[in-house]
């Protein structure tokens, strides 16, 4: 009986850890004018060749995150759906003190070739340099 106790706790306890990585509406940019006001407003900007992300002080107190994966440079929904997927998985790992940023990642023609891993990597790699770049102009 004991046994059964424990899994059910582990249950639980893998049930809350999921939760803690979950992607709350106040962490997501929302609205047209969300996204205007950063396409007007860009003061960091960063790229590969798959990817480009743009990024202006936040509204909030937190970062923000959008996304714009086009049907003609991404064809398929699947293939758009894994770029959104893995960016707000790297989004979530970002340690606390990332900058205050609303951030949009926009795919380019060729990033639903990019292998998982890769994929990853692209997207690390946006977020380091934004943060890079954010500090040299403060």
């Amino acid at each position: 009986m004991p046994e059964t106790e424990f899994q059910f706790h582990s249950v639980q306890q893998d049930a809350r850890d999921v939760a803690d990585q979950s992607f709350p509406r106040t962490r997501r940019l929302l609205t047209k004018s969300d996204f205007n006001r950063v396409f007007e407003q860009a003061t960091v900007r960063a790229g590969t060749g798959e990817l480009f992300a743009l990024a202006s002080t936040a509204a909030d107190a937190e970062a923000r995150l959008g996304f714009i994966v086009a049907r003609k440079h991404v064809r398929r929904a699947v293939n758009r759906n894994l770029i959104k997927r893995i960016a707000r998985e790297e989004f979530r790992l970002l340690d606390p003190t990332f900058p205050a940023l609303d951030i949009i990642v926009m795919a380019r023609k060729g990033a639903d070739k990019l292998e998982r891993e890769k994929l990853h990597e692209a997207v690390r790699y946006l977020f380091r340099k934004l943060r890079q770049r954010r500090s040299e102009k403060t």
